[in-house]
């Protein structure tokens, strides 16, 4: 019955499976990290009138906070968020929303980037494409957030640039190409706006079009000069945006660091060559995951070495070779413009060397961040898995258009040394991550974090409860222990946290009207006599108990003539 169907509308099956699968496993565990909550926490407040920005306490006046302009990031994912928060009940389906059209949008980028190479491709190519990249942990590491959004909307612009390198003659008389060219610049800025390292990867695609158009097709110079001209504009806007709202722009004006010993602003320059040995498996993990565990294993830092050598051999042995015969079959055939087949190749090893030669820059010219959160301590930008995500999606297709191509440019062993490849990520993936997703996707999605029996009801209450609270101004979030769920809460909801040792730090508490302020206390655990005499001498009362949470959140005021009880 299957083998009646024509391919055409099997390859639309596998695409849109792929898609329902990139989704269940999105619903079954929805990410949201701190970078999520931190842009989330300003896009509430750009929803109360501060801008994109932070709320701080003023300790001069705890009725006046301080917004601090957010400049970790581009203000694009907050804008956006902003607009879902007027429309969304809560914040995590506003985030499930967002990652599940960032997921659309980056499969329909690769739809319409391979439909111009369908004729030189197997005619099940495109089902192969999609079912792997559906099911596969790698390429997509840590696909979430401003990653997803820029890679989607930077992937529409390179679909749009392959489109104007390939049309027909009859299209090219028939249009200039403005439009398209307009667009794919308007899709690059678009991931600038989500993250900074795309600034190079967005700029690559005008300069390619005019690289081609001024070396073989003449007519193809105005609508890439039209285009570089509209992203310089646009760009440039953005750093002034940048300098005049942010304040400055991370990544560019300074140095990200969380250094123990000095501030950023004093980070020595340099040539640190030793970064590169931290440099991730960009080969290997362009087909298997982070996440797999060798720790279980006899001897598994030596297996994962031996694994990660053999495979990054491997794939770049079947790249150098394919690639090489691709350029030798162009020129037999005495064309001056490369193949379509060649000029993806050439597009994708663009962005691949482009993403690894800016963090390559930024690590040899910058000294470590010294972190708890990362493996042993040590940050530096080659290190961080998920910042080669477009590396790793170039390297992934330009494998599979090896392996698939109708004109084979590898040898039959090497072929199947490819495909095997390609299977043993899969099998691994349906073993590992995919399994998980089966289990949960049936379940009510929830945070990550929200995993016992019950809890789902009590974070229902305490979201409903921080959205109600004085609405339009931040609430004072007091604690005496640290409770990761109720501080997301309390951040997403735009509230200011305070620990009780930085309450009693500064004393006298100074405001000068009435503050609210909710406090988490814990219920299993006693509170210490400061922490109990603060709350008597300001008349706290219960207001949510959340046993699933282990937490009890009390309410009271701070009043002008208040003053806090040395400990």
């Amino acid at each position: 019955m299957i083998s009646k169907l024509p391919w055409n509308l099997l390859n639309r099956l596998a695409f849109g499976l792929a898609v329902l699968l990139r989704w269940a496993h999105e619903l079954a565990m929805p990410q949201l990290t701190r970078d999520m909550q931190t842009q989330t926490e300003s896009a509430v407040n750009l929803l109360r009138g501060h801008g994109v920005s932070l709320a701080r306490v003023n300790w001069q006046d705890l009725s006046q906070p301080v917004f601090e302009p957010l400049n970790l990031w581009p203000p694009g994912y907050a804008w956006l968020m902003a607009c879902l928060l007027q429309l969304s009940p809560s914040v995590l389906l506003a985030t499930q929303i967002m990652h599940w059209a960032g997921l659309l949008g980056l499969l329909l980028a690769w739809w319409y980037l391979l439909k111009p190479l369908r004729g030189t491709l197997a005619p099940w190519a495109p089902a192969a494409f999609f079912l792997f990249w559906g099911l596969s942990n790698a390429p997509f590491h840590l696909l979430f957030g401003t990653d997803l959004l820029a890679l989607a909307l930077y992937s529409g612009g390179l679909a749009l640039l392959l489109h104007l390198l390939t049309r027909p003659a009859a299209a090219r008389r028939k249009s200039g190409g403005y439009a398209a060219a307009l667009l794919m610049s308007g899709l690059g800025f678009g991931a600038c706006l989500m993250r900074f390292a795309y600034y190079p990867l967005a700029f690559f695609l005008p300069l390619t079009l005019l690289i081609f158009g001024w070396r073989w097709r003449p007519a193809l110079r105005r609508p890439a000069l039209a285009a570089l001209g509209l992203l310089t504009l646009l760009v440039g806007g953005l750093l002034v945006y940048q300098a005049r709202v942010a304040g400055d722009a991370y990544y560019i004006t300074q140095f990200y660091t969380q250094l123990t010993t000095e501030p950023s602003t004093r980070a020595t320059l340099g040539l640190y060559w030793h970064h590169l040995l931290q440099l991730d498996p960009v080969l290997y993990h362009s087909f298997f995951s982070n996440e797999l565990d060798y720790s279980r294993l006899p001897q598994g830092a030596v297996v994962r070495t031996v694994a990660v050598v053999a495979v990054s051999v491997l794939v770049a042995g079947l790249l150098s070779l394919g690639l090489t015969r691709e350029v030798g079959a162009a020129r037999r055939r005495g064309r001056l413009w490369p193949t379509r087949r060649l000029l993806l190749h050439l597009l994708l090893l663009g962005t691949a060397g482009l993403c690894a030669g800016l963090l390559v820059a930024l690590s040899l010219r910058y000294p470590a961040a010294l972190v708890g959160w990362f493996a042993g301590g040590v940050w530096t930008y080659v290190a961080d898995t998920r910042y080669f995500l477009p590396a790793f999606l170039s390297v992934s297709a330009m494998l599979l258009v090896l392996v698939l191509a109708r004109s084979p440019r590898l040898p039959v062993g090497l072929r199947g040394l490819g495909l095997g490849l390609l299977g043993a990520s899969l099998l691994l993936s349906l073993v590992t991550r995919d399994r998980r997703t089966a289990q949960l996707v049936v379940q009510q999605p929830n945070f990550s974090m929200d995993q016992r029996p019950g809890q789902p009801a009590d974070v229902r209450r305490l979201d409903s409860l921080l959205r109600t609270v004085q609405p339009g101004a931040p609430v004072l979030f007091g604690r005496n222990y640290y409770n990761k769920r109720v501080e997301i809460a309390a951040r997403l909801a735009g509230h200011i946290i305070l620990d009780a040792d930085s309450l009693f730090a500064h004393q006298p508490l100074r405001t000068s009207r009435p503050v609210l302020m909710l406090f988490d206390l814990n219920p299993a655990t006693p509170a210490n006599p400061a922490v109990t005499e603060f709350l008597r001498r300001h008349h706290a009362q219960p207001r949510l108990g959340l046993p699933a949470l282990g937490a009890q959140i009390l309410s009271l005021q701070i009043r002008p003539d208040s003053t806090a009880v040395t400990p």
